[in-house]
């Protein structure tokens, strides 16, 4: 569980798949999850791009918040495996920091935002996330915390911390969120939270079991 920091968070970065499109599910969590960190103040960060960092900047947008990205300038050609910054987004936010390279980006936007949420993702996400976690155990009690978003990630971190050698603060520096809400909370508590197990009669009396 996500532990204390003494962090000031005013801005949150959004990271995850490039080629989210409307439909899908975790497109709609960035957008939803964006619009109401900005009714409650927050300035939204992305990477400038399509999918989910475009979704975080409608959301921040429908609330009525501002947007901050990091891109890769446009004048150099990444190749054609990169996904580019997006115009419509561009079009969308408040300020543009530009770069030179894919490094500087996410090195930039580790430095403008206070805390990050995380989610479904490829490469791009993995290496952000290991930047961002790698900074929090430095920085720890005054750590950003790292949010990661819906069920793809819980079997895919635990098995990670269990199975390398994570120490006793790298696993004190991030928390789960189920949805738009949790991740309001743990921002503004700045802390992680139990949650409560909803598991009816049936399954206490099996966890009773389990344990006797």
């Amino acid at each position: 569980m996500l532990g204390k920091t003494t962090k000031k968070i005013k801005k949150v970065a959004f990271y995850g798949d490039a080629e989210a499109k409307e439909t899908d599910q975790h497109f709609i969590d960035a957008f939803n999850t964006a619009k109401l960190l900005a009714e409650n103040g927050y300035v939204i960060v992305n990477g400038g791009g399509p999918g989910v960092m475009l979704a975080a900047t409608l959301g921040a947008k429908a609330g009525k918040g501002r947007v901050e990205v990091v891109i890769i300038d446009e004048k150099i050609d990444m190749g054609k495996n990169f996904e580019g910054s997006e115009v419509f987004n561009k079009k969308q936010v408040d300020q543009i920091y530009r770069t030179k390279n894919i490094e500087e980006r996410m090195s930039k936007v580790v430095e403008v935002a206070d805390a990050h949420v995380i989610f479904r993702g490829g490469t791009g996400t993995m290496a952000e996330l290991a930047l961002v976690w790698q900074k929090a155990k430095f920085e720890y009690k005054k750590h950003e915390p790292l949010i990661f978003f819906g069920d793809c990630w819980k079997n895919t971190i635990e098995t990670i911390i269990n199975d390398l050698n994570f120490d006793k603060i790298e696993r004190k520096v991030y928390d789960f969120a189920e949805n738009s809400e949790e991740v309001l909370k743990i921002i503004k508590n700045k802390k992680g939270f139990k949650k409560k197990d909803n598991i009816g009669l049936f399954g206490r009396f099996k966890k009773m079991v389990d344990n006797f």
